[in-house]
């Protein structure tokens, strides 16, 4: 329940930061400054999805992990094989 409130949570803060930037934007009346919030827009856009894609991953979801992943016990502790009897 808390990891999908917590979710939730961020979708609605990283809405309203959204609309308060372009609604700023559209009141400057500037061309520029619609492209220049636009590429903003979807580089921090990007970034979140980047993010959300790494947290759910690291919360369980490993059907999301592409390609193979190294777990960080193994990369510390790396398994020995067993000696050979003498």
């Amino acid at each position: 329940f808390w990891r999908v409130a917590g979710g939730l949570l961020i979708l609605l803060i990283c809405s309203i930061n959204m609309y308060f930037v372009v609604d700023y934007v559209m009141s400057l009346h500037s061309l520029g400054l619609y492209i220049g919030a636009a590429v903003l827009s979807l580089i921090y856009l990007s970034f979140v999805a980047y993010l959300t894609w790494l947290c759910l991953i690291a919360l369980g979801a490993s059907f999301l992990a592409c390609g193979s992943s190294v777990s960080v016990t193994r990369a510390l502790r790396p398994e020995q094989p067993p000696s050979p009897p003498k």
